[in-house]
């Protein structure tokens, strides 16, 4: 006997406060003495500041990674990201942009392909692509395209 499962969605709200230290001075963060992530950055910082030059911004900031990557610093992420850093620092910052970038990087970390598993779940349940799309926050076009490809 075939049982219909009933999905429920349910809606979670959460506030993220962030606390922001300047990294700058390493007295202020001391826990850049036990990460060394952290360390490097605050390192990479200096090495921007010193560098900087306000006629030719790029410039300073494409010298400022090879030093860094020099002294290996946050070299890994440097070669992978160089352009994306550079341009980071050359835009000025505003939270609309953030969150584009935070998007941009969570879709890259894998969530992009989570929400495809997700939607073809849903499909072969016999959900409508357009109740999928609402609810997992999918194009409406991507899970069509996923049910042609898969069902």
């Amino acid at each position: 006997m075939a049982r219909k499962i009933s999905l429920n969605f349910i809606m979670l709200f959460l506030e993220l406060v962030v606390k922001v230290k300047n990294c700058t001075n390493p007295n202020l963060l001391p826990i850049t003495g036990s990460c060394d992530i952290l360390k490097e950055y605050c390192r990479f910082l200096e090495i921007v500041e010193k560098t900087y030059n306000k006629r030719f911004p790029k410039a300073s900031f494409k010298h400022a990674i090879e030093i860094a990557m020099e002294e290996g610093i946050l070299t890994d992420y440097l070669d992978r990201k160089s352009r994306e850093v550079i341009n980071m620092l050359c835009a000025k910052y505003d939270y609309k942009m953030d969150i584009a970038v935070k998007k941009q990087e969570a879709f890259e970390d894998g969530q992009q392909a989570k929400a495809e598993a997700d939607a073809l779940a849903f499909l072969k349940e016999g959900d409508s692509p357009e109740k999928i799309a609402r609810c997992i926050g999918l194009p409406l076009e991507t899970v069509l395209e996923l049910k042609e490809k898969n069902l």
